[in-house]
């Protein structure tokens, strides 16, 4: 079970990847407020001036390795989704 104390220890890592990782034009992070049933716990929203920008962010060391670290232990499933605006 993620407690709240991992749910900031999420938080603090994710919050660092732009910081990290070149060329994130926006990125948001946070636990669902439970406004609406059925939503997922916890979304990521990273924004990328290109594709070219977001497989560079996808395969970073530093982003690979808070996935690793951080992310991995914390989620059963996931949903991805990357479009163009």
């Amino acid at each position: 079970k993620v407690t709240p104390a991992d749910v900031m220890e999420l938080d603090a890592a994710l919050v660092r990847i732009p910081a990290l990782v070149p060329n994130v034009t926006s990125f948001d992070c946070g636990a669902d407020v439970g406004v609406t049933d059925g939503a997922w716990d916890y979304a990521v929203v990273a924004e990328f001036a290109s594709t070219a920008d977001y497989a560079a962010y996808a395969t970073h060391p530093d982003h690979v390795a808070i996935v690793e670290r951080v992310v991995k232990s914390m989620i059963t499933d996931a949903a991805r989704i990357q479009f163009e605006v």
